[in-house]
């Protein structure tokens, strides 16, 4: 989960569709709709579930259980973390499902660890252990270490598309792939903090592109994670947006026209004491309509669903304001 700090298969006659990117119109009819759309899957059609502006939300990537009668139309979970099993009563609870995976980072305690060859995450005879490639301040010592992903490799798409199968097979609604912009961390000299791949803004679309065209091939909806600067280029492939803390950086016009004009969600989270220990006073945030905006104009009650989370941590019981 990208803060700012700055099951496995392999391609089978299944998922042929899915990993090859697709272009244009042929990725999925209906794209940009905001409304139902046709995939086909070993030639059958289906419906992909549509997000539409005004849908309320629930992100909790921490807890494997959760309440199932929280306030929330939509449960974003953990793809890991959560059963099949829980999935279900969430769905029987009337709720949809998404399910979150990290598409443009390694993370070494992940159970399809196998499927990321070392050269994915860490350069040929780099120290893994202080890497350039290493995600922010998050590698532990004994565990919990995080790389930024070469995701132009094919081993890299070939694994993405297994998470988008398990999604599937675990009965999730759509996917959430996180650090989609690698190439936006990837341009600084010293290569703190940074991705280090040399990923170019024209390799993240067309990776982004992928990732949602697999996703439809799979009958499953998707989210435009963050990748603020590329939203007007990509809102056309993806069936609703997650923002971090686009309110507290002034960056949520972009969404404006690209996703709730066209009848999408969007789902904001800001936090009061965020991953890198800054501090911001959400207290104007509560209220109904115009005044729920955060301080972000021309959004409407419902434009925008916003969780203000206490502290950086993702789980539905440490929410300090629900801006409707």
């Amino acid at each position: 989960m990208s803060k700012r700090l700055t099951c496995l298969i392999s391609c089978s006659a299944l998922l042929v569709s899915a990993c090859q990117p697709l272009e244009g119109d042929e990725a999925w009819e209906g794209a940009g709709s905001g409304d139902k759309a046709v995939s086909t899957v070993d030639g059958a059609a289906c419906t992909i579930p549509s997000f539409p502006k005004g849908t309320t939300w629930i992100w909790d990537l921490e807890n494997t259980s959760l309440p199932t009668n929280l306030n929330a139309q939509v449960y974003v979970v953990d793809l890991f973390g959560t059963t099949s099993a829980k999935i279900q009563q969430y769905k029987t609870a009337g709720k949809k499902v998404v399910c979150y995976f990290s598409a443009g980072s390694f993370e070494d305690w992940r159970e399809d660890v196998n499927a990321f060859p070392q050269s994915t995450y860490c350069s040929p005879g780099e120290n893994c252990d202080e890497s350039i490639h290493i995600m922010g301040d998050w590698c532990e010592e004994g565990g919990g270490c995080e790389w930024w992903l070469d995701h132009r490799r094919q081993e890299v798409r070939t694994a993405m598309a297994a998470r988008i199968q398990l999604a599937k097979n675990k009965g999730c609604d759509a996917v959430e792939p996180d650090n989609v912009d690698g190439y936006a961390h990837d341009d600084e000299i010293s290569c703190t903090d940074q991705a280090c791949w040399g990923l170019t803004a024209a390799d993240q679309i067309s990776y982004n592109r992928f990732l949602a065209d697999t996703a439809h091939a799979n009958c499953l909806g998707i989210a435009l994670k963050n990748d603020v600067d590329q939203v007007a280029q990509l809102a056309p492939y993806f069936d609703f947006a997650i923002n971090e803390e686009c309110q507290r950086y002034q960056e949520c016009g972009v969404y404006k026209t690209s996703f709730v004009s066209q009848n999408k969600a969007v789902f904001n989270a800001e936090y009061r004491v965020d991953g890198g220990g800054d501090t911001t006073n959400w207290t104007s945030c509560t209220g109904t309509g115009s005044t729920c905006a955060c301080g972000e104009s021309g959004f409407a009650a419902g434009d925008m669903r916003t969780l203000v989370f206490k502290t950086a941590n993702v789980r539905y019981n440490n929410v300090g304001i629900t801006c409707w």
